[in-house]
């Protein structure tokens, strides 16, 4: 590297907790091939390329569920399983997104030992819902965060991944009887000459190949915690990845309190930080803890922040939970926040002649840390906004409280839960309004359907010209939907998992999905 070249990086890696200004685009660019190499060891700005599984599974208790296994075994064992679900089952979307678990595991009632009480598989419940919300069918061994559903009903396909040593990916040093799920284990084989890094990293990467590869026109990111800081770091590093929205998984270095909880939190955890989390300084203060990551000294999260938004077409929006019972909460702090966005945001207006993407810190009103109603209205409000950067609509997305006033109503009340009702639909002649989310019978499963990406009341017309139709799911956002049969019709072609269609209840899956039933006369059944 030119001395020249070394001071543009040097200026690019300097703090935002003051003000920093004039940084050229290849500054930026010099930080993001330093932080790839100091991720993977190939080399500056040197990704891994492969774009065909290792493996693919399925599983028998879930048709449709694929899982793609990337082997990444170095110095030891080690596979990552990403979960591949369509909107509707052998149609592939336009556009895909991933959402990445962080660190979460499951519940599985049978196992015998304490990892099989763990690793995630068919007949496992995920960890995550509360009491309230166990019988909620969004919440599966695999989507633990009840999230599939709603991405499918804004017409994505959807990729789920774990970190390593969690979930399907437990694994790696742990025995039947001990169970091996702390990360700072990896930092045995990063002293041995490893890059422990990419195996937190690259499942997104080598996935973001895989869709590409197969003919994915898009591909957006979102995460909560750990997967919040993965989809932070991901978005970094991979400037295919268009829009992101990390989800209560990072605040820059200068904001946490690695020994302790921030001051006058006493309703969130310790902010201590996890293996690939640590960016404490080198030497660190603290005797206890180990020095930061170097990836950090190459490029620290508010640079991360910048790389994600860096290119036209590109934006990152953060979301972080007002009084999250874990960590990260912006409460007392918003000025910090709107701080390193309002620095984030000068730097992309001086880049590329005009031609850059964009940055927004958001926090909704929720306690629990976990994926919930009002992250699900971000995220829509973003991706179908698509604002321009700059815009003043960023400043006035639904349920953001940065921007806009604490008491905002509906979805974006406090703490609305995931499947919580809103406000119900207008009433649809001949039809009655069930409940939010897909249609389903008693025993929450479903017979024969079909699908349309037609305007609501188009689909609410093809299922009144169809005597088996006895219902059908209308969609808020209106270019989508799906019909529920008596039996197979032109209609509905598609095989269901053993229920009836005599619709009796939704799947409270979504607050943006209504299940309508036709009255018996007009359904002919």
């Amino acid at each position: 590297m030119t001395n020249t070249s070394r001071a543009l990086l040097l200026s690019a890696l300097a703090s935002f907790c003051g003000y920093v200004s004039g940084n050229t685009t290849e500054s930026w660019l010099a930080a993001r091939a330093n932080l790839i190499h100091q991720v993977y060891g190939k080399g500056p700005g040197v990704l891994p390329t492969q774009s065909v599984p290792d493996r693919v599974d399925t599983w028998k208790e879930n048709p449709g569920l694929q899982g793609l296994v990337w082997n990444m075994t170095t110095m030891f064992e080690i596979e990552s399983t990403v979960f591949y679900s369509q909107a509707v089952p052998g149609r592939k979307a336009k556009e895909a997104f991933m959402f990445h678990h962080g660190h979460s595991n499951c519940v599985c009632k049978d196992g015998k030992t304490p990892f099989d009480q763990q690793k995630c598989r068919p007949g496992c419940i995920s960890s995550m819902p509360s009491a309230s919300e166990l019988e909620d069918p969004g919440y599966t061994w695999w989507d633990l965060y009840n999230v599939s559903n709603f991405f499918h009903s804004q017409g994505y396909d959807v990729f789920i991944l774990s970190m390593p040593l969690k979930g399907i990916n437990l694994g790696p040093g742990s025995t039947p009887t001990k169970v091996n799920s702390d990360h700072w284990w990896f930092e045995q084989w990063e002293e041995k000459g490893d890059y422990p890094l990419r195996y937190f990293l690259e499942p997104a990467v080598l996935t973001a190949n895989y869709a590409f590869a197969n003919g994915y026109e898009k591909i957006s990111m979102s995460g909560l915690s750990g997967g919040g800081w993965s989809t932070t770091f991901a978005s970094a590093i991979d400037k295919r990845i268009s829009a992101s929205f990390p989800i209560a998984g990072s605040v820059p270095c200068a904001m946490r309190n690695p020994n302790g909880k921030i001051p006058g939190q006493n309703w969130t955890g310790d902010d201590q930080e996890d293996y690939e989390q640590n960016c404490s300084p080198n030497p660190n203060p603290n005797p206890k803890l180990k020095p930061g990551r170097l990836a950090f000294q190459a490029c620290n999260y508010t640079c991360q922040y910048l790389l994600a938004g860096l290119e036209e077409d590109r934006f990152q929006v953060q979301i972080l939970h007002e009084r999250d019972s874990c960590c990260f909460s912006p409460q007392g702090r918003h000025d910090q926040m709107l701080a390193y966005e309002r620095n984030i945001r000068h730097e992309l207006n001086v880049q590329g002649g005009g031609k850059h993407g964009w940055f927004t810190s958001t926090a909704d009103n929720h306690t629990k840390h976990e994926v919930c109603a009002q992250d699900k209205s971000i995220i829509s409000a973003a991706m179908k906004g698509n604002f321009a950067p700059g815009s003043d609509a960023w400043q006035k997305i639904p349920c953001d409280i940065m921007h806009q006033p604490v008491d905002q109503p509906g979805e974006c009340a406090p703490n609305v839960e995931p499947g919580s009702p809103g406000p119900e639909p207008p009433a649809e002649s001949g039809y009655t309004f069930v409940g939010l989310g897909a249609c389903r019978d008693a025993d929450g499963k479903y017979g024969v359907w079909g699908v349309d990406e037609l305007d609501n009341t188009s689909c609410e017309f093809t299922c009144n010209l169809d005597p088996k139709c006895a219902g059908y799911m209308s969609t808020a956002y209106g270019s989508y939907c799906q019909y529920f049969c008596s039996s197979p019709s032109p209609t509905c072609p598609n095989p269901g998992d053993g229920g009836t269609n005599t619709i009796s209840k939704a799947d409270n899956s979504s607050s943006s999905r209504y299940c309508w039933k036709k009255s018996s006369a007009s359904a002919g059944i």
